[in-house]
Protein backbone atom coordinates (compact mmCIF):
# COMPACT_ATOMS: atom_id res chain seq x y z
CA UNK A 1 0.00 0.00 0.00
CA UNK A 2 1.34 3.47 -1.39
CA UNK A 3 0.14 6.78 -1.20
CA UNK A 4 -1.12 8.48 -4.32
CA UNK A 5 0.16 11.69 -6.02
CA UNK A 6 -2.63 13.92 -6.80
CA UNK A 7 -0.06 16.69 -8.39
CA UNK A 8 3.64 17.64 -8.82
CA UNK A 9 4.90 20.90 -9.42
CA UNK A 10 8.51 22.42 -10.17
CA UNK A 11 8.90 25.27 -7.65
CA UNK A 12 10.84 28.08 -8.95
CA UNK A 13 11.76 31.43 -8.03
CA UNK A 14 12.35 34.75 -9.57
CA UNK A 15 15.70 36.90 -9.03
CA UNK A 16 16.99 34.63 -6.64
CA UNK A 17 19.94 36.27 -4.40
CA UNK A 18 23.14 34.90 -6.04
CA UNK A 19 22.30 34.65 -9.39
CA UNK A 20 22.52 37.71 -11.81
CA UNK A 21 21.38 38.31 -15.23
CA UNK A 22 24.64 37.27 -17.00
CA UNK A 23 25.90 33.98 -14.96
CA UNK A 24 25.20 31.48 -12.35
CA UNK A 25 26.63 31.60 -8.90
CA UNK A 26 28.65 28.51 -8.52
CA UNK A 27 29.68 26.44 -5.30
CA UNK A 28 32.73 24.76 -4.72
CA UNK A 29 32.53 21.70 -2.44
CA UNK A 30 34.65 20.54 0.37
CA UNK A 31 35.96 16.92 1.79
CA UNK A 32 32.52 17.49 3.80
CA UNK A 33 30.37 17.60 1.00
CA UNK A 34 31.82 15.23 -1.54
CA UNK A 35 32.30 12.62 0.73
CA UNK A 36 28.25 11.70 0.20
CA UNK A 37 28.45 11.73 -3.44
CA UNK A 38 27.86 7.96 -3.84
CA UNK A 39 25.46 8.11 -0.37
CA UNK A 40 21.80 8.05 -1.20
CA UNK A 41 19.62 11.26 -0.40
CA UNK A 42 18.66 12.46 3.15
CA UNK A 43 14.74 12.35 4.04
CA UNK A 44 13.38 14.13 7.51
CA UNK A 45 9.68 13.61 7.70
CA UNK A 46 7.33 15.73 10.07
CA UNK A 47 3.89 14.22 11.14
CA UNK A 48 0.42 16.89 12.08
CA UNK A 49 -2.61 16.54 13.25
CA UNK A 50 -5.89 17.60 12.00
CA UNK A 51 -9.48 17.53 12.17
CA UNK A 52 -10.77 14.86 10.13
CA UNK A 53 -12.34 15.88 6.54
CA UNK A 54 -10.57 19.02 7.25
CA UNK A 55 -10.24 21.17 3.57
CA UNK A 56 -6.38 21.59 3.08
CA UNK A 57 -6.34 22.90 -0.21
CA UNK A 58 -5.60 26.55 1.08
CA UNK A 59 -2.80 24.47 2.92
CA UNK A 60 -1.43 23.31 0.29
CA UNK A 61 -1.70 26.65 -1.84
CA UNK A 62 0.22 28.10 0.96
CA UNK A 63 2.73 25.50 1.85
CA UNK A 64 4.14 26.23 -1.93
CA UNK A 65 3.76 29.95 -1.55
CA UNK A 66 5.90 29.91 1.88
CA UNK A 67 8.39 27.45 0.52
CA UNK A 68 8.81 29.46 -2.73
CA UNK A 69 9.31 32.44 -0.86
CA UNK A 70 11.92 30.37 1.76
CA UNK A 71 13.82 29.04 -1.80
CA UNK A 72 14.56 32.75 -2.73
CA UNK A 73 16.61 32.69 0.60
CA UNK A 74 18.26 28.94 -0.68
CA UNK A 75 19.41 29.28 -4.04
CA UNK A 76 21.60 26.27 -3.75
CA UNK A 77 18.40 24.05 -3.19
CA UNK A 78 17.59 25.38 -6.23
CA UNK A 79 20.00 24.18 -8.19
CA UNK A 80 22.05 21.25 -9.76
CA UNK A 81 25.14 19.47 -9.46
CA UNK A 82 27.57 20.10 -11.83
CA UNK A 83 30.22 17.04 -12.26
CA UNK A 84 32.65 17.91 -14.62
CA UNK A 85 35.03 15.11 -16.05
CA UNK A 86 39.21 16.68 -16.84
CA UNK A 87 41.72 15.46 -18.87
CA UNK A 88 43.79 13.68 -15.97
CA UNK A 89 40.93 11.15 -15.31
CA UNK A 90 39.54 13.00 -12.05
CA UNK A 91 36.24 14.97 -11.90
CA UNK A 92 35.11 17.83 -10.02
CA UNK A 93 32.05 18.40 -8.88
CA UNK A 94 30.10 21.70 -7.83
CA UNK A 95 26.66 23.22 -7.61
CA UNK A 96 25.15 25.55 -9.79
CA UNK A 97 22.55 27.59 -8.72
CA UNK A 98 20.36 27.60 -12.04
CA UNK A 99 17.06 27.57 -10.61
CA UNK A 100 16.30 24.99 -12.50
CA UNK A 101 13.98 24.25 -9.19
CA UNK A 102 12.71 21.95 -6.28
CA UNK A 103 10.12 19.35 -6.67
CA UNK A 104 6.77 20.05 -4.58
CA UNK A 105 4.53 16.97 -4.85
CA UNK A 106 0.85 16.44 -3.58
CA UNK A 107 -0.07 13.52 -2.25
CA UNK A 108 -2.60 11.31 -0.48
CA UNK A 109 -3.23 8.32 1.66
CA UNK A 110 -6.79 7.50 2.47
CA UNK A 111 -6.87 4.91 4.81
CA UNK A 112 -3.84 6.20 6.88
CA UNK A 113 -4.37 8.11 10.23
CA UNK A 114 -1.73 10.25 11.77
CA UNK A 115 -1.98 6.90 15.38
CA UNK A 116 -1.61 4.44 12.25
CA UNK A 117 2.28 6.08 11.86
CA UNK A 118 2.38 7.20 15.45
CA UNK A 119 1.14 4.08 17.63
CA UNK A 120 2.57 1.43 15.92
CA UNK A 121 5.52 -1.00 17.22
CA UNK A 122 7.71 -0.67 13.72
CA UNK A 123 7.76 1.74 11.22
CA UNK A 124 4.77 1.26 8.39
CA UNK A 125 5.78 0.25 5.23
CA UNK A 126 3.57 2.86 3.58
CA UNK A 127 5.41 5.16 5.06
CA UNK A 128 8.65 5.21 2.50
CA UNK A 129 5.87 6.14 0.11
CA UNK A 130 5.57 10.02 1.94
CA UNK A 131 8.97 10.79 0.84
CA UNK A 132 9.94 12.03 -2.81
CA UNK A 133 13.04 10.68 -4.79
CA UNK A 134 13.43 7.32 -3.35
CA UNK A 135 16.28 5.64 -4.96
CA UNK A 136 18.24 8.70 -5.59
CA UNK A 137 21.79 8.89 -5.29
CA UNK A 138 23.45 12.28 -4.37
CA UNK A 139 25.37 11.87 -7.77
CA UNK A 140 22.51 11.89 -9.65
CA UNK A 141 21.79 15.94 -8.69
CA UNK A 142 23.05 16.29 -12.15
CA UNK A 143 19.72 16.10 -13.22
CA UNK A 144 17.54 15.57 -9.80
CA UNK A 145 16.19 18.16 -7.75
CA UNK A 146 18.44 18.77 -5.01
CA UNK A 147 15.27 19.73 -2.74
CA UNK A 148 12.11 17.92 -3.15
CA UNK A 149 9.32 17.70 -0.67
CA UNK A 150 5.87 15.83 -0.51
CA UNK A 151 3.19 16.58 1.31
CA UNK A 152 0.24 14.05 2.10
CA UNK A 153 -2.52 14.19 2.84
CA UNK A 154 -3.96 11.71 5.74
CA UNK A 155 -7.23 10.78 6.86
CA UNK A 156 -6.56 13.20 10.29
CA UNK A 157 -3.12 15.18 9.20
CA UNK A 158 -1.01 15.60 6.92
CA UNK A 159 2.43 14.18 6.77
CA UNK A 160 5.48 16.68 5.45
CA UNK A 161 8.42 14.31 3.56
CA UNK A 162 11.84 16.85 2.81
CA UNK A 163 14.54 14.55 0.52
CA UNK A 164 17.42 16.55 0.90
CA UNK A 165 20.79 16.17 -1.33
CA UNK A 166 23.41 14.82 1.07
CA UNK A 167 25.97 16.60 -0.87
CA UNK A 168 24.39 20.40 -0.05
CA UNK A 169 23.36 20.02 3.18
CA UNK A 170 24.14 17.89 6.50
CA UNK A 171 21.30 17.70 9.35
CA UNK A 172 22.35 21.15 10.67
CA UNK A 173 21.38 22.87 7.39
CA UNK A 174 18.58 20.90 6.47
CA UNK A 175 17.01 21.88 9.49
CA UNK A 176 17.65 25.21 8.75
CA UNK A 177 15.81 25.34 5.84
CA UNK A 178 12.83 23.63 7.40
CA UNK A 179 12.88 26.04 10.69
CA UNK A 180 13.11 28.91 8.14
CA UNK A 181 10.26 27.34 5.93
CA UNK A 182 7.83 27.38 8.68
CA UNK A 183 8.64 30.97 10.19
CA UNK A 184 7.95 31.98 6.78
CA UNK A 185 5.01 30.32 6.85
CA UNK A 186 3.80 31.40 9.68
CA UNK A 187 4.02 34.56 8.33
CA UNK A 188 7.51 36.26 9.70
CA UNK A 189 8.49 38.65 7.55
CA UNK A 190 12.32 37.54 7.93
CA UNK A 191 13.78 34.50 8.52
CA UNK A 192 16.08 34.04 12.17
CA UNK A 193 19.07 32.80 10.75
CA UNK A 194 20.56 33.86 7.14
CA UNK A 195 22.48 31.02 5.52
CA UNK A 196 26.28 31.23 4.45
CA UNK A 197 27.08 29.63 1.27
CA UNK A 198 30.63 30.32 1.46
CA UNK A 199 32.48 26.75 1.88
CA UNK A 200 35.55 26.48 3.76
CA UNK A 201 38.95 26.22 2.44
CA UNK A 202 42.55 26.03 2.84
CA UNK A 203 44.29 29.32 1.72
CA UNK A 204 46.62 27.45 -0.87
CA UNK A 205 44.26 24.52 -2.10
CA UNK A 206 43.35 24.30 -6.02
CA UNK A 207 39.43 24.89 -6.69
CA UNK A 208 37.24 23.27 -7.49
CA UNK A 209 38.97 20.18 -5.69
CA UNK A 210 39.69 17.34 -8.37
CA UNK A 211 39.60 13.43 -7.34
CA UNK A 212 38.85 10.09 -9.15
CA UNK A 213 34.80 8.91 -9.08
CA UNK A 214 34.10 6.43 -11.51
CA UNK A 215 30.05 6.88 -11.47
CA UNK A 216 29.09 3.32 -12.59
CA UNK A 217 30.94 1.15 -9.99
CA UNK A 218 30.60 3.67 -6.86
CA UNK A 219 26.66 3.17 -7.71
CA UNK A 220 26.84 -0.71 -7.50
CA UNK A 221 29.39 -0.38 -4.64
CA UNK A 222 27.65 2.05 -2.31
CA UNK A 223 23.76 1.46 -3.52
CA UNK A 224 21.77 0.02 -0.32
CA UNK A 225 18.62 0.67 -1.82
CA UNK A 226 18.44 -2.48 -3.90
CA UNK A 227 17.21 -4.56 -1.33
CA UNK A 228 13.32 -5.35 -1.69
CA UNK A 229 11.15 -3.14 1.17
CA UNK A 230 10.00 -6.77 2.73
CA UNK A 231 13.82 -7.37 3.16
CA UNK A 232 15.20 -4.48 4.40
CA UNK A 233 15.36 -4.57 8.56
CA UNK A 234 13.06 -3.35 10.62
CA UNK A 235 12.65 0.23 12.61
CA UNK A 236 11.69 0.61 15.99
CA UNK A 237 11.41 3.90 18.25
CA UNK A 238 12.36 4.40 21.58
CA UNK A 239 11.20 7.22 23.52
CA UNK A 240 13.76 8.55 26.80
CA UNK A 241 12.25 10.90 29.03
CA UNK A 242 14.52 13.34 30.55
CA UNK A 243 14.06 12.30 33.82
CA UNK A 244 15.33 8.91 32.47
CA UNK A 245 18.24 10.48 30.54
CA UNK A 246 19.71 12.34 33.74
CA UNK A 247 19.70 9.10 35.78
CA UNK A 248 21.32 7.26 32.96
CA UNK A 249 24.14 10.31 32.23
CA UNK A 250 24.58 10.37 36.57
CA UNK A 251 25.49 6.78 36.67
CA UNK A 252 27.57 6.70 33.44
CA UNK A 253 29.76 9.86 35.37
CA UNK A 254 29.51 7.81 38.65
CA UNK A 255 31.01 5.01 36.61
CA UNK A 256 33.44 6.67 35.13
CA UNK A 257 34.97 8.73 37.55
CA UNK A 258 33.74 12.01 35.76
CA UNK A 259 31.68 14.82 35.16
CA UNK A 260 31.99 15.70 31.14
CA UNK A 261 30.10 12.58 29.83
CA UNK A 262 26.70 13.83 28.44
CA UNK A 263 23.16 12.57 27.59
CA UNK A 264 23.53 11.28 24.16
CA UNK A 265 27.14 10.14 25.38
CA UNK A 266 25.48 8.01 27.67
CA UNK A 267 22.61 6.92 25.69
CA UNK A 268 24.74 5.86 23.07
CA UNK A 269 26.40 3.72 24.93
CA UNK A 270 23.57 2.27 27.08
CA UNK A 271 21.62 0.99 23.54
CA UNK A 272 25.18 -0.14 22.43
CA UNK A 273 25.62 -2.22 25.75
CA UNK A 274 21.79 -3.95 24.91
CA UNK A 275 22.54 -4.73 21.31
CA UNK A 276 25.85 -6.47 21.70
CA UNK A 277 24.30 -8.69 24.93
CA UNK A 278 21.93 -9.66 22.67
CA UNK A 279 24.57 -10.99 20.03
CA UNK A 280 26.25 -13.79 22.25
CA UNK A 281 29.38 -12.76 21.36
CA UNK A 282 33.05 -13.72 21.86
CA UNK A 283 33.71 -11.57 24.62
CA UNK A 284 37.51 -11.20 23.15
CA UNK A 285 35.80 -9.52 19.79
CA UNK A 286 36.16 -6.24 18.93
CA UNK A 287 32.83 -4.46 18.17
CA UNK A 288 32.42 -1.13 16.10
CA UNK A 289 29.82 2.13 16.90
CA UNK A 290 30.59 4.84 14.41
CA UNK A 291 29.34 8.55 15.53
CA UNK A 292 28.64 11.71 13.75
CA UNK A 293 30.85 14.53 14.81
CA UNK A 294 29.87 17.98 13.72
CA UNK A 295 33.11 20.24 12.79
CA UNK A 296 31.06 23.92 12.99
CA UNK A 297 31.89 24.91 16.36
CA UNK A 298 35.08 22.99 16.67
CA UNK A 299 37.37 25.15 13.88
CA UNK A 300 39.57 28.26 14.87
CA UNK A 301 37.88 30.72 14.24
CA UNK A 302 34.18 28.63 13.90
CA UNK A 303 32.45 28.25 11.01
CA UNK A 304 29.58 30.98 10.85
CA UNK A 305 26.30 30.07 12.63
CA UNK A 306 24.35 30.16 8.93
CA UNK A 307 27.28 27.97 7.47
CA UNK A 308 25.01 26.27 5.02
CA UNK A 309 26.39 22.86 4.08
CA UNK A 310 27.95 19.60 5.40
CA UNK A 311 30.35 20.01 8.54
CA UNK A 312 30.36 16.82 10.01
CA UNK A 313 32.58 13.66 9.27
CA UNK A 314 32.02 10.07 10.86
CA UNK A 315 34.47 8.58 13.89
CA UNK A 316 34.91 4.73 15.34
CA UNK A 317 34.77 3.82 18.45
CA UNK A 318 36.12 0.42 19.21
CA UNK A 319 35.18 -1.36 22.18
CA UNK A 320 36.12 -5.65 23.59
CA UNK A 321 32.61 -7.19 23.88
CA UNK A 322 33.89 -7.89 27.87
CA UNK A 323 35.01 -4.59 28.65
CA UNK A 324 31.71 -3.52 26.90
CA UNK A 325 29.68 -5.69 29.09
CA UNK A 326 31.51 -5.74 31.84
CA UNK A 327 29.56 -4.47 35.47
CA UNK A 328 30.77 -0.88 35.02
CA UNK A 329 31.09 -1.05 31.03
CA UNK A 330 28.75 2.11 30.83
CA UNK A 331 31.03 4.38 32.19
CA UNK A 332 33.96 2.93 30.55
CA UNK A 333 32.76 3.38 27.25
CA UNK A 334 30.99 6.63 27.68
CA UNK A 335 34.19 7.69 28.65
CA UNK A 336 36.10 6.63 26.13
CA UNK A 337 33.23 7.87 23.61
CA UNK A 338 34.14 11.31 25.30
CA UNK A 339 37.76 11.46 25.32
CA UNK A 340 37.22 10.21 21.56
CA UNK A 341 35.07 13.53 20.69
CA UNK A 342 37.56 15.52 22.61
CA UNK A 343 40.61 15.14 20.43
CA UNK A 344 38.59 16.45 17.42
CA UNK A 345 40.95 19.07 17.52
CA UNK A 346 41.06 22.34 14.89
CA UNK A 347 44.41 20.74 13.88
CA UNK A 348 43.17 17.05 13.87
CA UNK A 349 40.13 18.14 11.75
CA UNK A 350 41.81 19.93 9.64
CA UNK A 351 44.50 17.69 9.01
CA UNK A 352 41.55 15.26 8.16
CA UNK A 353 40.68 17.15 5.24
CA UNK A 354 44.19 17.44 4.01
CA UNK A 355 44.00 13.61 4.43
CA UNK A 356 41.37 13.20 1.78
CA UNK A 357 42.94 15.50 -0.55
CA UNK A 358 45.42 12.88 -1.07
CA UNK A 359 42.95 10.20 -0.69
CA UNK A 360 39.71 10.67 -1.20
CA UNK A 361 37.27 8.97 0.66
CA UNK A 362 33.15 7.80 0.48
CA UNK A 363 30.50 7.55 2.67
CA UNK A 364 29.45 4.19 2.94
CA UNK A 365 27.31 2.04 5.17
CA UNK A 366 28.19 -1.23 3.10
CA UNK A 367 31.30 -1.16 4.36
CA UNK A 368 30.37 -1.71 8.35
CA UNK A 369 29.57 -5.22 9.18
CA UNK A 370 26.49 -5.88 10.64
CA UNK A 371 27.93 -5.71 14.76
CA UNK A 372 28.90 -2.33 14.08
CA UNK A 373 26.37 0.52 14.95
CA UNK A 374 26.31 3.66 13.09
CA UNK A 375 24.67 7.02 14.92
CA UNK A 376 23.41 9.87 12.90
CA UNK A 377 21.22 12.73 13.31
CA UNK A 378 20.96 15.03 16.74
CA UNK A 379 18.73 15.72 19.59
CA UNK A 380 19.74 19.85 19.12
CA UNK A 381 18.10 20.09 16.24
CA UNK A 382 14.49 21.98 16.48
CA UNK A 383 12.54 19.63 15.04
CA UNK A 384 9.36 20.39 17.55
CA UNK A 385 9.47 23.87 16.60
CA UNK A 386 8.16 23.71 13.07
CA UNK A 387 4.68 25.18 13.11
CA UNK A 388 3.41 26.23 9.70
CA UNK A 389 1.25 27.98 11.09
CA UNK A 390 -1.17 25.14 12.31
CA UNK A 391 0.24 24.03 15.64
CA UNK A 392 3.66 21.88 16.18
CA UNK A 393 4.27 18.64 14.53
CA UNK A 394 3.21 15.43 16.91
CA UNK A 395 6.76 13.03 15.51
CA UNK A 396 8.82 12.90 13.60
CA UNK A 397 10.67 10.42 10.92
CA UNK A 398 13.30 9.57 9.21
CA UNK A 399 13.08 8.03 5.59
CA UNK A 400 13.93 4.09 4.55
CA UNK A 401 16.78 5.37 2.05
CA UNK A 402 20.27 4.30 3.36
CA UNK A 403 19.05 1.67 5.60
CA UNK A 404 20.51 -0.83 6.98
CA UNK A 405 20.57 -3.23 10.06
CA UNK A 406 23.23 -1.23 12.47
CA UNK A 407 21.31 2.28 11.53
CA UNK A 408 20.04 4.97 14.37
CA UNK A 409 19.05 8.36 14.06
CA UNK A 410 18.25 10.24 17.15
CA UNK A 411 16.28 13.32 16.97
CA UNK A 412 14.63 15.57 20.39
CA UNK A 413 11.35 14.17 22.13
CA UNK A 414 8.27 15.75 21.51
CA UNK A 415 8.78 16.81 25.64
CA UNK A 416 11.77 18.98 26.21
CA UNK A 417 14.92 17.03 27.03
CA UNK A 418 13.28 14.14 26.30
CA UNK A 419 14.86 12.13 22.95
CA UNK A 420 13.46 9.81 20.45
CA UNK A 421 15.90 6.79 19.15
CA UNK A 422 14.73 5.03 15.79
CA UNK A 423 16.73 1.82 15.53
CA UNK A 424 17.10 -0.58 12.45
CA UNK A 425 18.01 -3.96 13.29
CA UNK A 426 16.34 -7.30 12.69
CA UNK A 427 13.38 -8.03 14.30
CA UNK A 428 15.27 -10.92 16.25
CA UNK A 429 17.30 -7.94 18.01
CA UNK A 430 14.54 -5.88 18.15
CA UNK A 431 12.62 -8.27 20.19
CA UNK A 432 15.78 -9.20 22.29
CA UNK A 433 16.46 -5.65 23.75
CA UNK A 434 12.49 -5.07 24.31
CA UNK A 435 13.30 -8.37 26.66
CA UNK A 436 16.24 -7.02 28.32
CA UNK A 437 15.75 -5.16 31.63
CA UNK A 438 18.69 -3.28 32.06
CA UNK A 439 17.86 -1.31 28.77
CA UNK A 440 14.32 -1.42 28.98
CA UNK A 441 14.31 0.01 32.24
CA UNK A 442 15.72 3.65 30.91
CA UNK A 443 12.76 3.10 27.55
CA UNK A 444 9.26 5.20 28.30
CA UNK A 445 7.85 3.89 24.93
Amino acid sequence: MNSIVLSTTTINTPNHNLCDDSSYHTIDLTPWDLQFLPYGVNQKGLIYRHPVKQDTSNQIKHLKHSLSSTLKMFPSFMGRLKIKEHEDNTISCSITCNNEGALFVHAAAENTSVDDILVTTYNPQILKSFFPLNGVKNYQGTSNPLFAVQVTELVNGIFIGCTINHVVADGTSIWHFINSWAEMSRGCLEISKIPSFERWFPNDIQRPIRFPFTIEPQNNHYNNDNQKDNHKPPVRLFHFTKENIAKLKFKANLEAGAKNISSLQALYTHIWRSIIRSKNLDPEEEVNCVLAIGIRPRLIPPLKEGYFGNAVIDYKVTMKVCELLENNGLGKCASKMNKMIALQSDEKLKNHYENWLKIPGFFNVGKYDNETLMFGSSPRFDVYGNDFGWGKPVGVRHGGLNKKSGFISVVAGGEEGSMDFELCFSYETLEAICNDPEFMEVVSN
